[in-house]
């Protein structure tokens, strides 16, 4: 996934053992692939990379960036659980996820043939 340091070394120490978003609440949706999906790093930011969310203690009281205080989690997702813990907005993340959700939706049909096999073996059209 692209992922170094803090997230990696948790992993080889059996502190993340799943690859799953471990927010309180993940919000990828299930279209992308849900709390199992996590996009591939870029230079570019991504909605549903994976990073470091400092947990059980917050970075704001004092978390450190340690392999026993950080879970696994969509960088999102990360963001909306800080947004609603301090009583943010989170409209225009919404908005975003429903977008994302109808472009899996679009993916995902157009990815799917009508006909399954090769096209050698779709019926003949009319002529």
């Amino acid at each position: 996934m692209g992922v170094t340091g803090t997230l990696i070394r948790a992993a080889e120490l059996g502190y993340i053992t799943e690859v799953k978003c471990g927010m309180p609440k993940c919000f990828c949706p299930e279209e992308l692939g849900g709390a199992g999906y996590f996009a591939p790093r870029t230079n570019d930011w991504n909605d549903w990379e994976a990073t470091l969310e400092h947990y059980p203690i917050p970075k704001l009281d004092g978390g450190l960036r340690a392999v026993d205080n950080g879970v696994l989690a969509h960088r999102l997702c990360n963001k909306l659980d800080h947004f609603i813990r301090h009583g943010l907005s989170i409209d225009k993340d919404l908005a975003r996820i429903r977008r994302a959700r109808e472009a899996g939706i679009a993916r995902r049909c157009c990815a799917e043939p009508d006909y399954p096999g090769e096209p050698s073996d779709y019926p003949a059209s009319p002529r």
